[in-house]
């Protein structure tokens, strides 16, 4: 049955206490916000021909369009007003002028069009280097990043990385053009009446107060709209990957609700938004803007009917005016939004300034071959400050070795696997691979001599061939259906659609038992002399569990092979048992030397056979 209400919107859903809440931090909207534009400026450098062209198209082509129509002063008083010369001579020179200025104006036209070609050439390549970088660097961070964050704001956050293109590619050289517009403006109105340049100036500053105002407000509003969208994504991005439990729990209506909370939300800050911007922009800027008019007209009208100002001056006047205000108004705008544009900026740099936990040293040498010897000395790690997940562990495998580590739920027993495959850095002791600590060596050089099974096999969108390869990108075809058959496949591959080729997903339902053995053949491609198996049997049925343990116990051999398991009796041929409780090992041997301790191991033994109905297997 349906639930019919949705829990209380929290104190930030409602829109009391900090609507940003713990996804951008209210001073990062304060501090540095100058020093966060020039840190994007660099990404400019390696299109440098191409930001110079725009900036040299911008350089002749304002004066030519601006030059072009300050002419129509002398068309007007000195060729169709004076009566002391001709009318030929006038025509002439009509046309003249004219052609002049259409040779101008066209001129300025087609470097306005160059200029917005380099424009998009420069979007097109900041885009992709600009997420790459976003996307590159997530991948970089340590688990304990993706711990703590929703996974949704990953996916909106490298969408605002392409939100950052007007901060990077139009901002800067924008500011280039409107100055140097306004440096033009100034000259050619200051030709005809320096007053007027000092009135707009005037003008300008009152305007400037105005602007900073209503776009602080703007600015936090923007940045709110942006979190309330990635709480949206979050929303819909969790329905979908967890559509089973959706449907299981009959929760379908209530994460309907639940998105559509959510995008009330969204759309409560649109309209916010949008009449924040009527309302500044068409009535308290455009009613000051439209007092100062009448001024000007008052003013530029006088002067004409005293005979300060000539009718040609007084015909262009107010389009001279234009081009000298109008950039200061798009400058004054401009500056404010830059501070816009900043929002997805700082929102971006929370993520790129996390500096990776676990990186390559500088000196890190290349991996050689592993054996397959594999040491825990002393190690000790924990996720929070002061609390240990590991504590002072020492283990020795030798080449060859099958090593099953077993226990509680939370004794530590992953976390060793985790440490092996350096996901985590031990805070103590040392983590070896024939005898060469792992942190002085370059992790992709051990990663690649390491194969990995966890307890659900990812299947990325593809073919049943690009999967299997997803562990060995170079692999030959050959070397892709030797792990095939290793993982026992041929029959399910053989029953697909188009075989080896066929798209998972795609119509395809896949066992979690040839899920497990897509995800042993993706590791045995590598031919690695580590196995590591993190509970691979763990979501299957006790029948698919035998049959796939026996396909793990072929493919186990002559390599090293750490499992964890909950249940026991998979494991129970193991050449060494490592049990963990509360983060230390506790015992160690094989099966049966563990049972006649009659410690740990002999209790959850008995606990799992006499539930499971197999009180046979104590004896075997």
């Amino acid at each position: 049955m349906e639930d019919t209400k949705l829990p209380a919107p929290s104190q930030a859903a409602r829109g009391t206490g900090s609507k940003l809440d713990g996804l951008i931090a209210e001073e990062v909207l304060e501090q540095g916000s100058w020093k966060v534009f020039w840190r994007f400026v660099p990404y400019l450098w390696p299109l440098k021909d191409k930001v110079v062209l725009t900036l040299l198209m911008t350089f002749v082509g304002v004066p030519l369009s601006q030059i072009s129509v300050f002419m129509g002063r002398y068309l007007v008083d000195d060729v169709i007003l004076n009566t002391e010369e001709s009318v030929s001579w006038r025509m002439w020179m009509f046309f003249v002028i004219v052609s002049v200025q259409a040779l101008m104006w066209v001129n300025s036209q087609v470097m306005w069009l160059v200029s917005r070609v380099m424009h998009f050439a420069i979007d097109i390549s900041i885009t992709w280097r600009i997420r790459k970088l976003f996307y590159s660097h997530l991948h970089k961070l340590s688990l304990n990043f993706f711990r703590t964050r929703p996974i949704g704001e990953h996916m909106y956050r490298t969408g605002e990385a392409g939100g950052l293109l007007p901060l990077i590619h139009y901002d800067l050289p924008q500011l280039v053009d409107i100055v140097y517009r306004i440096l033009w403006g100034a000259i050619l109105v200051s030709m005809v009446d320096w007053r007027i340049t000092v009135l707009v100036l005037i003008y300008i500053v009152p305007y400037t107060f105005m602007a900073h105002k209503a776009y602080s407000y703007v600015q936090k509003v923007n940045a709110e709209s942006r979190i309330q969208g990635q709480r949206a994504t979050a929303v819909l991005r969790d329905s979908v990957a967890g559509v089973k439990t959706v449907k299981g729990y009959g929760r379908t209506a209530f994460q309907a609700r639940k998105y559509g909370a959510r995008l009330s939300d969204l759309r409560r800050i649109w309209i916010k938004s949008f009449f924040i911007s009527v309302i500044t922009h068409h009535f308290v800027l455009w009613g000051y803007r439209l007092i100062v008019g009448k001024i000007k007209w008052i003013y530029i009208g006088y002067q004409t009917m005293v005979g300060n100002l000539s009718i040609g001056e007084f015909s262009v006047m107010f389009w001279l005016i234009g081009q000298l205000e109008a950039p200061m108004e798009r400058i004054v705008n401009h500056f404010q939004n830059i501070r816009i544009h900043l929002v997805p900026a700082m929102r971006v740099l929370e993520t790129l300034d996390v500096p990776p936990e676990i990186q390559d040293a500088p000196e890190a040498a290349v991996m050689p071959p592993i054996r397959g010897k594999v040491e825990f000395k002393d190690v000790s790690f924990e996720y929070v400050k002061g609390k240990r997940v590991i504590e002072h562990v020492d283990i020795t495998l030798e080449p060859g070795t099958f090593a099953a580590f077993v226990g509680p739920s939370g004794a530590g027993k992953s976390t060793v696997l985790y440490l092996l495959l350096r996901l985590f850095e031990a805070q103590e002791g040392q983590v070896l691979i024939d005898g060469v600590d792992i942190k002085k060596v370059k992790l992709r050089t051990a990663l690649d001599q390491v194969g990995v099974v966890l307890q659900e096999t990812l299947l990325f969108g593809g073919t049943v061939a690009d999967n299997v390869r997803y562990g060995n990108l170079r692999a030959t075809d050959e070397q892709m259906w030797e792990a095939i058959r290793r993982a026992e496949l041929e029959g399910f591959v053989a029953r697909l659609p188009q075989g080896i080729t066929t798209h998972l997903g795609e119509g395809t339902k896949l066992s979690g038992g040839e899920r497990q053995r897509i995800g042993l053949a993706r590791a045995l491609i590598r031919d690695p002399k580590i196995l590591i198996l993190d509970e691979p049997t763990a979501f299957l049925d006790s029948r698919t569990e035998h049959a796939i343990m026996d396909t793990f116990e072929r493919a186990m051999r002559g390599r090293t092979t750490l499992m964890v398991s909950h249940r026991l009796v998979p494991v129970r041929h193991a050449d060494v048992i490592f049990v963990f409780d509360q983060g230390r090992l506790v015992e160690r041997g094989k099966h049966d030397e563990l049972l006649a301790l009659g410690g740990l191991y002999r209790k959850m033994w008995d606990e799992q056979t006499k539930l499971s109905g197999l009180e046979h297997f104590a004896a075997s």
